[in-house]
Parts: C-alpha cells; sequence; structure tokens
C-alpha cells in the first residue's frame, strides 16, 4: 500500500481542510515530517490509519476524542486517503462520531460514524466493519499487523533494551500473537489439574462403596476376621477387597438360590391347594343356585293368567292408536277449511272498506300536482319574508354603525387639530431659544461654532419655561398617532357608507320578488289555498303515501280474494274424501261404534309399561329355562367336598411359605448389594486405571510446557526465543551499518535467576574491545541506534512470515534527538537502503539535522488557530 493523497479536515489540531500530496514523496522514497512538538505529527500517521482501519496508531488515542477544538462548529471532522495498492487506485473516506449543530433547529446532534471505499472499478462499499473487512482483504494485513509493519512508534523498541524479560515476553506476545501458546500451556496445566481432582474424586467413591459395604454385610466368623483385616487399615487395598467380595458373593449368591427352590416347591403345593379349594367352592355354589332356580320357575307359573289378560288389552289399545292418525288428518283439513273461511270473509270486509275511502279521496288525488306546487310557492314566500327580515335588521345596524364611526371621526380630527397646534407652538419656543441653548455650551477661550469668535462677553440666555428637544419629538409623536387614528377612522366611515348604500340595494331587490310571488299565489285555486292553509306539508305528503299504498294493497287482497276462495273448494273435497275413508278403517279394525273407539284409546305411557311388563315377564321365562338346563348339566356327575378341611390345609401351606420367603428376601437383599457394591468397585477400579494413565501422559505434557524441567524451558519462551534469535540476526545487518561494524546483538543463553523462566535477555558484543556487555550499558545515541536496527529487524520478520506480504510505506515516529552527526547520518544510509527497495519511508521527528540531511519534507506549522500542512520537494 503507497499512498497518494491524504486530505484531513477538523482533525487533532488542524482546523480546516488540509491536504498531503506523497506524489512527489514517492519519487524520493524517504521524507521527513517536522514541526513542533505537539504540532500533530504524529496525527498523520493516525489519519492514516484511521483511514483504513477506523483505529488509531496509539494507545491513549481515541477516534471519538478526534474532534478538532480549533474546527468551527461548520466544519465536518473526515480524513480521505487515495492509496494504490497491486497497481490499482482505491480511495477511502472514514468520518468518526462527533457532535455538529442541527440543520433545522437549534442545538447540536450526534454525526453518526460513516466510512465509505471506492474500487477502481467504480463500485461503492459502505459500512465501518464492512470497509475494515475489505481493507484487510486487500491488503492481508489486520490492524495490529499493519501497526507492527508500518509504524515504528516513539520509544517503542526502545523499551526492549532495558525492559525485563517478563515485560519483553509480553511486548513478544503481543507482536508474534503467541499467547496461543501460553494458553495451550494453561490448558495443559488445568487439563492434568482435573484429571487428578478427578482421580481423587473416584478414589474417594470407592472409599464411600467400601464403608458402606462395612457397613451393610456381614459374614461367617472367619471370613468376618479376613473383612476386618482387609478394612481395617486407613488406606484401603482395593485389589484384595474385589478379590474378597466376589468369592463371598458366589457363596451367597448359591444359598439364595437354594432358599428360591424350596420356596418354589412350597408354592407348588399351596397352588394345588388352592385350586382344589376353589373347585370345592364352585360345585357347592352351583347346587345352591340350582334351589334358586327351581323357586323361581313356580313364580313364573302362578302369573301366566294375568300376562295373557294384559297382552288382549295391548293388542285393543295398539289397534285404536293405528287409527288416531287418520282421525287427526281429517280433524287437520277441517279445522284448516274453517279458518280459511274466515279469512276470506275479514278480507271481503277489508276490501269494501278500502273501495270506500279510496272514493272519499278521488278528488284529493286528482289535484295532487296542484297541491305540490302550491306548498312549492308557499316555501318560497316564507323564505322570502325571512330573507327581508334580516336585510332590514341588517340594514338598521349598519346604519347605527355608520353614526358611530362619524361621531368617532370628528371626535379624532378634533383631538387631531389640538395636538397639532401644542406641537406647533412648542417647536416654534423651541427654535426661538436655540441661541440660548448653543450659549450655555459656549467656553471662554474657546471659538463660538455660529460666528468662531473665542470671547463671549454677553452669551444668550436660555428661557427656563422653553421645551428641550426630546419634549418637542414627544409632542410630535403624540399629534401623528393622533392623525393616523383620525385618517383609519376616516377609511372605517367610508367603508360603512358603502355597505349601507349595498344593503339598501339587495333590501329593494327582496322586497320586488316578494311582490311578484304574492301576484302569483293569488291565482291558484280557493280549495288548493283553504287545503295548503289547513294542512302541513309533511301531512300532504304522508296522505299522498298513503292513498297510493291504499291502491297498492286493494289490489292485492283482491287477487289474494281469489285465491282463497279456489283453494277454500279444493280442501272441502278433499274433507269430504278423508272423513269416508276414516269411518271404513275404524269398522274394518273391529270398532263398529264411535264410542268403542273412544274407549279404548290410551296414552303411550299406559301403552309402553303394559309392553314392558309382558316382555320382562318373556324374558324372565326364556332365562329360567336357560340356567335351569345349564345347571343340571354343571351338576349332572359332580361330588360335593369339605371345603372348610381345604381352607385349614391351604392356611398352614401359607404359613409355611411366607417363612420360607422371608429367608430368601434377606439371602437376595445380601446378594444384591454385596454384587451391586463389587459392580461399582469395579467400575470405578477401571476408570482410576483409566484416569491414572491419562493423568501421567497429561502430568508429563504439563511439566514439559511449563517449564518444569531441567533446562526450566516454557514452550511459549521456547518459541518467542526463536522468533527473538531471527530478529536479532535481521537487526545485526542494520546495527553495523549504523554503528559502523562496532556492534552485535545476541540472546543471553543462560538464565539469570533461578527461579525465572524467561529467557529473553539481551547483550551486545562490543568489537572494539572484543567482549559481550549488557545493553543497559550502551548511550542514549548508541540505545536508539539498536532501538531503530531492532524495529527494522522486526519489521522485516514480521513481513516474511506474512505470507510474502510487501511493506511499501514505512514511518518512524521520534527518536532522532539522542543522536549525533555521525550517527545521524549513518541512520539516514540506513534507511536510504529501504528505500533502494521501492520503499516510502516517513521520518515523524523535530531534529534540526535532520532537515538537513532529508530534503524533500512535510512541514507542520502551529499557529494559536490551529495547525496547517505544507509538503516540500526538492
Amino acid at each position: 500500500m503507497k499512498p497518494i493523497r491524504l486530505t484531513i479536515c477538523g482533525w487533532g489540531p488542524y482546523r480546516g481542510k488540509q491536504e498531503i500530496d506523497f506524489t512527489g514523496l514517492n519519487r524520493r522514497g524517504l521524507f521527513l515530517i517536522t514541526g513542533p512538538t505537539g504540532a500533530g505529527k504524529t496525527t498523520i500517521f493516525d489519519a492514516l490509519t484511521y483511514a483504513l482501519y477506523g483505529c488509531m496508531s496509539g494507545e491513549m488515542r481515541e477516534k471519538n476524542s478526534v474532534r478538532s477544538d480549533f474546527a468551527d462548529t461548520d466544519i465536518p471532522t473526515y480524513v480521505e486517503l487515495i492509496m494504490t495498492h497491486g497497481g490499482r487506485e482505491y480511495k477511502l473516506y472514514r468520518n468518526p462520531e462527533y457532535l455538529r449543530p442541527r440543520k433545522r433547529a437549534e442545538g447540536f446532534t450526534k454525526e453518526k460514524e460513516k466510512a465509505v471505499l471506492t474500487e477502481p472499478d467504480g463500485t461503492v462499499l459502505e459500512g465501518s466493519s464492512e470497509v475494515t473487512r475489505r481493507v484487510q482483504e486487500l491488503l492481508r494485513l489486520d490492524y495490529r499487523q499493519f501497526k507492527q509493519l508500518s509504524m515504528i512508534a516513539q520509544g517503542e523498541f526502545a523499551r526492549l533494551l532495558s525492559a525485563p524479560p517478563t515485560e519483553k515476553t509480553r511486548i513478544f506476545r503481543e507482536i508474534f500473537g503467541t499467547d496461543l501458546y501460553e494458553k495451550m500451556a494453561a490448558a495443559l496445566k488445568g487439563k492434568a489439574s482435573g484429571v487428578y481432582r478427578q482421580v481423587m474424586e473416584c478414589r474417594h467413591k470407592m472409599d464411600e462403596d467400601i464403608d458402606m459395604l462395612i457397613r451393610d454385610c456381614r459374614f461367617e466368623k472367619e471370613q468376618e476376621q479376613r473383612w476386618e483385616t482387609l478394612t481395617s487399615t486407613g488406606s484401603y487395598y482395593y485389589e484384595g477387597i474385589i478379590d474378597f467380595l466376589s468369592r463371598q458373593t458366589k457363596d451367597c449368591r448359591k444359598s439364595w438360590e437354594s432358599s428360591l427352590k424350596a420356596h418354589a416347591g412350597k408354592e407348588e403345593e399351596a397352588q394345588q391347594c388352592a385350586g382344589r379349594l376353589a373347585r370345592a367352592q364352585r360345585v357347592q355354589s352351583l347346587f345352591e343356585k340350582l334351589e334358586k332356580e327351581k323357586e323361581k320357575r313356580n313364580c313364573l307359573k302362578e302369573q301366566a293368567g294375568e300376562i295373557e289378560c294384559e297382552e288382549k288389552k295391548l293388542y285393543i289399545q295398539e289397534a285404536a292408536e293405528g287409527l288416531r292418525a287418520e282421525e287427526e288428518r281429517v280433524k287437520a283439513v277441517q279445522e284448516y277449511v274453517a279458518r280459511l273461511e274466515k279469512l276470506i270473509a275479514d278480507a271481503q270486509e277489508e276490501i269494501s272498506r278500502l273501495l270506500s275511502q279510496k272514493e272519499q279521496e278521488a278528488q284529493f288525488y286528482r289535484q295532487r300536482e296542484v297541491i305540490k306546487k302550491a306548498y312549492e310557492l308557499e316555501n318560497s314566500r316564507n323564505a322570502m319574508c325571512l330573507q327581508i327580515q334580516e336585510i332590514r335588521k341588517l340594514h338598521e345596524d349598519t346604519e347605527k354603525e355608520l353614526c358611530k364611526l362619524q361621531e368617532a371621526y370628528l371626535k379624532a380630527e378634533q383631538e387631531e387639530e389640538k395636538e397639532k397646534s401644542a406641537f406647533e407652538l412648542a417647536e416654534k419656543a423651541y427654535r426661538h431659544g436655540i441661541a440660548g441653548i448653543l450659549g450655555e455650551g459656549l467656553t471662554e477661550g474657546m471659538p463660538c461654532p455660529v460666528c468662531g469668535a473665542v470671547h463671549h462677553p454677553d452669551p444668550a440666555k436660555k428661557d427656563r419655561k422653553m421645551p428641550d428637544e426630546k419634549q418637542v419629538r414627544e409632542l410630535k409623536r403624540i399629534y401623528e398617532e393622533k392623525q393616523k387614528t383620525r385618517i383609519a377612522l376616516h377609511g372605517e366611515a367610508a367603508a360603512g357608507a358603502a355597505k349601507r348604500e349595498e344593503v339598501k340595494r339587495q333590501m329593494d331587490e327582496l322586497e320586488k320578488e316578494d311582490e311578484r310571488l304574492s301576484k302569483i299565489h293569488s291565482g291558484i285555486d280557493a280549495s288548493v289555498q283553504s287545503y295548503v292553509a289547513e294542512h302541513r306539508e309533511e301531512q300532504f305528503i304522508d296522505q299522498l303515501s298513503a292513498y297510493e299504498k291504499r291502491l297498492a294493497v286493494l289490489s292485492e287482497k283482491e287477487k289474494n280474494l281469489r285465491e282463497q276462495e279456489k283453494e277454500l273448494t279444493e280442501k272441502r273435497n278433499s274433507s269430504r274424501v278423508l272423513a269416508q275413508e276414516f269411518e271404513e278403517k275404524r269398522k274394518k279394525a273391529g270398532f263398529e261404534r264411535e264410542e268403542d273407539y273412544r274407549g279404548a284409546l290410551s296414552c303411550e305411557q299406559e301403552r309402553g309399561e303394559l309392553r314392558e311388563k309382558i316382555q320382562n315377564y318373556r324374558q324372565n321365562c326364556r332365562a329360567n329355562d336357560e340356567m335351569l338346563h345349564h345347571l343340571k348339566e354343571e351338576t349332572a356327575n359332580v361330588q360335593r367336598e369339605d371345603v372348610a378341611m381345604l381352607e385349614s390345609m391351604l392356611g398352614n401351606l401359607n404359613e409355611q411359605k411366607a417363612q420360607l420367603f422371608e429367608e430368601q428376601m434377606k439371602l437376595g437383599s445380601r446378594v444384591r448389594s454385596m454384587e451391586t457394591g463389587l459392580h461399582s468397585l469395579k467400575e470405578k477400579q477401571e476408570r482410576l486405571e483409566r484416569l491414572m494413565k491419562d493423568y501421567s501422559l497429561l502430568k508429563d505434557l504439563d511439566d514439559a510446557a511449563n517449564g518444569n524441567n531441567k533446562k526450566r524451558l516454557v514452550f511459549e519462551q521456547y518459541v518467542l526465543a526463536s522468533y527473538f534469535e531471527t530478529i536479532l540476526k535481521a537487526a545485526n545487518i542494520r546495527l553495523r551499518m549504523m554503528s559502523g561494524g562496532r556492534y552485535e546483538l545476541r540472546r543471553v543463553s543462560r538464565v539469570s535467576d533461578g527461579r525465572s523462566k524467561d529467557n529473553l535477555e539481551i547483550e551486545v558484543l562490543d568489537y572494539y574491545t572484543g567482549k559481550y556487555r549488557s545493553v543497559k550499558t550502551l548511550s542514549g545515541g548508541e540505545s536508539f541506534k539498536v532501538s531503530l536496527a531492532l524495529a527494522l529487524g522486526m519489521s522485516d520478520v514480521v513481513q516474511a512470515g506474512s505470507g510474502g506480504i510487501r511493506v511499501e510505506a514505512l514511518f518512524i515516529d521520534e527518536g532522532f534527538g539522542s543522536l549525533d552527526s555521525e550517527s545521524v547520518e549513518q541512520a539516514c544510509l540506513t534507511l536510504q537502503s529501504l528505500v533502494e527497495k521501492d520503499r516510502l519511508i516517513g521520518v515523524i521527528s523535530h531534529v534540526p539535522e535532520l532537515a538537513e540531511k532529508i530534503e524533500s519534507q512535510i512541514r507542520i506549522h502551529k499557529t494559536s488557530t490551529g495547525s496547517s500542512v505544507e509538503v516540500m520537494v526538492f
């Protein structure tokens, strides 16, 4: 990535828009960013870093606090970067979150953070995270890697020289991201500790199982002594205990199985006895049921005659009930004929009444149109009368208002004349007394503003009753207000007069129209006028509507009457036919007289009770026959047994079975307890063996990774030492050039503190003496050379380890102030050698010697109103 143009606006110390063109600097390669302390030199790299990643370069800088305090409220805060990468040009725009004035109201509003990336093909990508992700894809560097490769911050690498090993470890862990190895070592330690806790937990659970077995299990005397020997020690011998329990469990299971067989034999005897008892009880029950069924048969025979009479009665009632439906049909038709005759009579009466009303109102219906027009004329006259009353009232009000305005105008005219006279008198007096005012302001020896004389023996005297200029202006103001009032009233009076004339004209027109309507009304027929006078228009409308409805009803009723008369004839014929058919069916059913038929009729409840009584009797007879036949077959070849003797025998067998069951349960409980404990111990023993195997492996890895070894070397330190030695090799190439071949760096291989597991100490070989010494003995200038060499070497190593990524722009922030002129020259030559590899290197410093050595410069001018940028290319 190479910057082409960087634009900064309202950012840090920069008040307005500042553009930095890197085009000329790219041709020269090495350039200087110089200016006073606090002018904003490092701010340029902050802005470039923010444009790319939305983050600042320094640890103490925050992106939401970069709004310039010098900037006006209408100046925005943003950065814009145009850069090239891979031969293609990209444009980046970002602004942080800050407060700006509202556009349509007072106060401030928050401008949200914004980011825009324009691709070479014109594609636009928006959104802070989306733009940052795209930049990382292009450069193949994240923010941390870019900062390590492209920015050598002030004092950041000088800390490596004097920092203790733990601090060096922290710095390199941040640079190379080796915290993964530290986390891996911690994870191994945690894993080993976790497995150890599982081992102890498994042992504790096995001890609990053994304690439970000691409490619950009892053995024979010899075996009990052996069990006490195994469990009396403080630490249990798990293998011996498991072997002992295995043998005892087998012996106890054999005893339990023998008890099971004895209990099963006794159970079989009890079941056989219970079967004999059940059979004997069943046979006894069958003989008892047989006697009961014989007694029931005798009772049913006694009820046979009564049931036969009930059946005959039910037959007659059901025959009569069969004719009831036919009779109901005849009655229904006869009732319908009667209703129809009544409806026809009522309809004829209603039609007669409607015809009479029609004749009475025929004259009214013929004059309906004339009456309608009369009502319309009457409504027009009434409306006209209301309008005439309103216009007359308006005319009176207008006349009164005009009189009031005329009176107010005359009064205002008089007040105006009065104030005008007062003002003119005061103005005249003021003008006559102006000489006295000038005389009061004369001073002896000073020239008069009128004649120029310097001696004033008898100046004019001011009249004490003369009004001053303020009083004259006040009288003039009062006069002008009265004049405005009089003019306004004059306009209102003129408007009132015009309004009165317009109202008079409208009133005359309405009176003429009223006379015309009165003439038309006098020409209407007297009967119509009389009707209109006696009835409201709503009554006329209702009467007309009622007449038309009666005509429609009359037509409909005449039509319905004809249909009903036709239907009546048909229904009378049908009624006679049905009556004859019912009479024939009644006689056929055996009811010669109607009284016989009426006497046989009964309710449904009575017939249901008879029917149910007969059905129950028949069902009881059939059930009794079937049960007698079944019981006789069951008891044909069966002998009775003594039930009491069999019950006593079964009781004795159950007591013996219960004793055997209790013994069996005790042995079974002991077997289950011993087998459960033994199974649990075996499972935990197997798990303990697996855990011990895992713990042994993890403990060895933990010791190796966390420095619990002969060399006391932590795994992360091993990786960092490899990185560190590679950096020192790259740094020595730069250091030999900058120190004239005097110094060379190496990592201290010995550990100075036996308690420490860090091994990143540096020592320097001084070829002048041929001895190694601590870097803490270097002077300030020498320390800067070593720091710069370390920084450049680290940049080369990180770049080489980042997949072949090439850093085309490098910024070095401060540190040259401690160098003498020769060292400055050597540092510049070293940096120039980097430029030859097509790099752009910017040195951020205010050291004057660098300004002489590096011709291409970005100068920062610091003022009380903010800083400005000047690019100088030679």
